[in-house]
């Protein structure tokens, strides 16, 4: 009797482990899917959206306008993925899982910081971006880690309303994400030399040319800090700083 039913609980577990190895199996092939579906949307709408790119020198923005009020400007580095609309929301958690046209996605909109001034008059601009794979938002601020990237891409270009003005890749850092230069837009403000200065010395890779420039003259060149989540750590944040002629016409 006692072998009968150790044979027949041998047998129920022997069921269990299928089973859970099926559900497991199950989890796995649906989680693939699921984060393909999210990058797929992701692409589609990142070609769809830079169907509405402004083009010339005086770049109309009112074609982008019509679909989202909150569209302030756009950004393109060479050498990159990175070229999409840039919006800014009623607070900085409205756009981390909302598209440029007003739709819930994971993947979310490269946003301004809201402390920031949307007509980039500001000496240093705060904008955030997801941290994703396949070359999507800003995934692709990582590639300036290596240093050979670093050094042989340094340009872009800022959209704003009739405005194309060139940036320049200034410095890549590593920081977490509570640094209080990086993440205080005010205290950049109040203290461009300060902001400067702590580049100079915590910047991974840095353009020393153009970062001497920006010294030279503060209210003549301003900054872009992009910020995304970092592969290293879970507190880490990737910041690029590029820097662009405050005046430009």
């Amino acid at each position: 009797m006692a072998k009968k039913l150790l044979k027949v609980l041998n047998r129920i577990l022997d069921v269990i482990i299928i089973l859970s190895i099926l559900i497991a199996m199950a989890y796995s092939l649906y989680s693939i899917w699921d984060n393909n579906s999210i990058y797929a949307a992701s692409m589609s709408l990142s070609v769809k959206i830079r169907k509405k790119k402004p083009t010339g020198d005086k770049p109309s923005f009112d074609e982008l306008r019509a679909i989202n009020p909150d569209v302030m400007a756009w950004i393109t580095l060479d050498g990159t993925n990175i070229d999409y609309p840039i919006v800014q929301g009623n607070n900085n958690e409205e756009y981390l899982n909302k598209d440029v046209y007003g739709k819930y996605s994971l993947a979310g909109s490269i946003f301004l910081d809201t402390r920031c001034d949307p007509n980039f008059t500001d000496f240093n601009e705060l904008i955030y971006g997801h941290h994703m794979e396949k070359h999507e938002m800003f995934g692709d601020l990582d590639l300036y880690l290596d240093q050979d990237f670093f050094n042989t891409n340094t340009t872009g270009t800022l959209l704003l309303p009739g405005k194309k003005i060139p940036v320049t890749v200034v410095a890549v850092m590593v920081v977490e994400d509570n640094d209080a230069w990086v993440f205080d837009p005010a205290a950049v403000d109040d203290d461009p030399q300060g902001y400067l200065s702590y580049i100079s010395t915590n910047a991974r890779y840095s353009n020393a040319s153009a970062l001497n420039s920006v010294v030279t003259d503060p209210n003549v060149t301003h900054l872009l800090t992009l910020s995304t989540c970092s592969s290293d750590q879970e507190r880490d944040r990737t910041a690029v700083i590029v820097s662009y002629p405050a005046n430009y016409e």
